[in-house]
């Protein structure tokens, strides 16, 4: 399992210079359960923590990108 975490520079939607966060997370085939679980409770901690305290951008979650 993959985390991904892009962050960029970018416009929010009035047109203001922002920081841009995506995050996503690609699975393999060959990821056992056990690690697809763990690596999914951290994408959920990064998600939470990333909407907490994350102020001046856009911070978008794709979830489980195939």
């Amino acid at each position: 399992m993959r985390i991904i975490i892009d962050v960029r520079e970018g416009t929010d939607t009035k047109g203001k210079r922002a920081v841009i966060c995506r995050t996503h997370y690609f699975r393999s085939e060959k990821d056992c359960l056990r690690v697809y679980n763990c690596g999914v409770e951290i994408y959920d901690a990064i998600k939470e923590g990333f909407g907490r305290g994350f102020v001046g951008g856009e911070i978008i979650h794709e979830g489980e990108r195939k």
